[in-house]
């Protein structure tokens, strides 16, 4: 059961489109169904995405993915490869595809206001070439998802404008937020000192991220 009770709550499109309206033809038009030059010349100068997945029971999760400019592949206009790094071996994406192929990708440029957003299947490949052509550092990812695009389309920058993403002058301080091997052990009910885990944790950003 809910935490809160609220008293106006939306429980239908037709009350969703009362308050909401309707998008515009040129809005509602903007989708395509494949990768083209637009696509993917911000894919070629995108570091960052972020992967939304869900298990066969419906629970979503949200990884991350992230590269020097342009890691994710374009093989053709319905096909991206993303290479998959270390990382703690936890797997939920790919766990979650094993039972359900949708996923969704948005893709972000810094210093371009727009964003990229491409929905479609997955799947986990290991081919040996195409492992090989995404090396970095010498070291080939183990696996790679392949992502047979359905839908694609850009998304206006008003929420990248309003939060002043690209603009380090508006960025406020980190302030009250611990290290993350404070927030580790108090998670996990960890016995070993903030100390400790949080020398591990520098030790694999500076050896292990390849």
């Amino acid at each position: 059961m809910p935490a809160h009770n609220f008293e106006q709550v939306i429980t239908t499109e037709d009350e969703l489109r009362e308050i909401l309206g309707h998008p515009s033809q040129r809005v509602a038009e903007k989708m395509i169904d494949h990768i083209d030059e637009h696509c993917a010349a911000l894919i070629a100068h995108s570091p960052f995405l972020v992967i939304s997945s869900a298990d066969g029971d419906g629970n979503l999760d949200m990884s991350l993915k992230g590269d020097p400019e342009g890691f994710v592949t374009v093989l053709d206009d319905k096909t991206l490869v993303i290479p998959d790094r270390l990382g703690n071996r936890r797997g939920d994406t790919f766990s979650n595809i094993l039972q359900n192929p949708k996923v969704g990708l948005y893709f972000l440029a810094p210093g371009y206001r727009e964003t990229l957003r491409v929905s479609g299947t997955a799947q986990i490949v290991r081919d040996s070439t195409l492992l090989e052509s995404m090396s970095m550092q010498g070291k080939a990812p183990t696996l790679a998802l392949v992502i047979s695009v359905e839908k694609a389309f850009f998304h206006c920058a008003k929420c990248v404008i309003r939060s002043g993403l690209w603009k380090p002058e508006s960025w406020g301080n980190v302030d009250g937020i611990p290290v993350l091997g404070q927030i580790l052990i108090d998670h996990s009910n960890l016995v070993d000192s903030v100390e400790e885990v949080q020398k591990s944790i520098d030790e694999a950003y500076e050896i292990k991220v390849y």
